[in-house]
């Protein structure tokens, strides 16, 4: 049994072919193969109640997702259970791969159906948050078909274009334990409470630091935050997912490990663009070859509290959960000075915690 996708945006999706001269021959010289991706986009304009304009941003990921081009007499499949693609909502701007290159049997190919397992909107509805998970095993993929234009371009190419309307019409109402968002578009009617989404902040550390001359300084160690409070930004305020008494430990040197600054934990939905982490205390434990020479310090910075702020980038995993991952340059430059007083060789460190 098949559900109907109802993903409220509008989504160009497009095949581009190659040109006659890169298309591979078997048989007595014939093309049968070409190349082609296929992209999407959203170009929903969705009203609001008495055709008002509602103003939506935000997200629909799909995951397990499967697109087939009808040529006439079957559909051939392009991408098979396995593919993921994100699409923006709200302004028409952006393009998604639904499929990258691959060669596929020339032909006229007139529609375009997208399957998914699940598909999991973040969204924003005149300023109030929402997530949801749309799919069920037991039912089968969600679907959505759509009629495709081709037209021909300058370097020989065609590009398959099909437009998709995900969301029509939206409007947010009370329920029993909170607000409400009720839509619908090419993905069918449906509605998602307008709450929370279970999300974690990890981040990861990406310094390649200098000594004073620029060239390369060895370093590494880890340093350890604690009295933390973590903050995402929505677009317009900042919203606390972890205050006053956290701690974590992130590595230096080679960028390969995640430390979890925010468990996962409900959320209230939304868009978040940047993180914000503070710290009533971090000490640094590092090792660094100087100049040809290697020191093992202990390194605070100067002064407490203090902040870092930075873009975070966001991944809508299978579960629905969001990760929030965010890259820190913690050592950027390593100099060693005399003390002032004793003489004695010192570390100093330069990077997101600023004059350490």
């Amino acid at each position: 049994m098949r559900t109907t996708l109802a993903i409220l945006a509008a989504t160009s999706l497009v095949a581009a072919a190659c040109q006659p001269s890169d298309l591979t021959t078997s048989g007595g010289g014939n093309h049968n193969t070409m190349t082609a991706q296929v992209m999407a986009s959203d170009v929903s304009r969705p009203s609001g109640p008495a055709a008002s304009t509602a103003s939506v941003s935000g997200t629909v990921t799909f995951s397990g997702l499967t697109v087939e081009l009808w040529n006439g007499q079957q559909w051939l499949a392009v991408t098979n259970g396995a593919g993921t693609a994100a699409l923006n909502v709200g302004d028409g701007s952006a393009s998604a791969t639904l499929v990258p290159a691959s060669e596929i049997p020339a032909g006229d190919y007139t529609k375009a159906r997208i399957s998914a397992t699940n598909a999991a909107i973040d969204l924003t509805v005149n300023g109030q948050g929402f997530s949801a998970r749309l799919g069920n095993p037991t039912l089968g993929p969600l679907e959505i078909e759509k009629t495709v234009s081709v037209a021909a371009n300058s370097d020989g190419s065609r590009t398959f274009s099909v437009q998709f309307e995900m969301i029509r019409s939206v409007s947010l109402g009370a329920g029993s334990n909170g607000p409400v968002v009720q839509f619908d578009g090419d993905l069918g009617s449906m509605s998602a409470p307008a709450a929370t989404a279970p999300g974690s902040v990890v981040a990861s550390d990406v310094s390649q630091p200098t000594d004073p001359a620029g060239a390369r300084a060895n370093v590494s160690g880890t340093v350890t935050f604690t009295g933390l409070s973590v903050e995402l930004w929505d677009g317009q305020q900042w919203l606390s997912v972890a205050h006053g008494a956290g701690s974590a430990t992130v590595s230096i040197g080679d960028g390969s490990a995640a430390a979890t600054l925010v468990p996962v934990e409900a959320i209230p939905a939304g868009t978040y663009t940047k993180v914000r982490i503070s710290a009533t205390d971090a000490v640094a434990q590092l090792t660094a070859d100087v100049n040809g020479r290697q020191f093992a310090a202990q390194v605070r910075p100067p002064a407490e509290p203090f902040v870092i702020e930075k873009d975070v980038s966001v991944t809508v995993n299978a579960d629905g959960s969001r990760t929030f991952a965010v890259q820190l340059e913690l050592v950027r430059t390593v100099t060693i000075v005399a003390d002032a007083v004793t003489g004695a060789p010192t570390l100093s460190v330069t990077g997101d915690i600023n004059g350490m």
